[in-house]
Formats: C-alpha cells, structure tokens, sequence
C-alpha cells in the first residue's frame, strides 16, 4: 500500500511538470506554427524595429554636463 501510495504522489507531480513542456521540449504539435505565420511574424518584426530606431534618430541629442555632487559644497 505505501508503494502504491509513492507511486501515486509521484505521478501526481510529474503531471504539470507534463503540462509545462513546450513544443521544443517534447511536447504536442498544439505550438507548431505555419512557415507563412512564421514568415509574417518576422516581417512584423522587423517593421518593429525598423520604426524603433527611426524613433530612436527622431530624440535630439542633449548635451552632456559635468556631474560634480559636491559642488554646491565647496
């Protein structure tokens, strides 16, 4: 009976352990995306990022001061 017992608790943690595996890790066919969903995806991507850094190029560069924390002290 103890066995038994053993057995069922370690099945019992060994399910979401289970659950959590991914595509890449074992897991079903339910993550598996089309080449044309994927294709699309890395279009979208880089559109992202293309408008990320012609963001980036729009922010005026402000001039850098000189950092002294003591200075209001001397």
């Amino acid at each position: 009976m103890r066995t038994f017992m053993i057995a069922a608790m370690i099945a019992v943690l060994a399910v979401p352990a289970h659950a959590q595996m991914g595509p890449g890790k074992g897991g079903g066919k339910l993550g598996q995306k089309s080449h044309e969903q994927t294709a699309a995806e890395q279009q979208r991507k880089k559109n992202e990022e293309n408008a990320y850094k012609d963001a980036l190029k729009k922010i005026p560069d402000q001039p850098v001061k000189q950092k002294d924390p003591w200075g209001h002290m001397r």
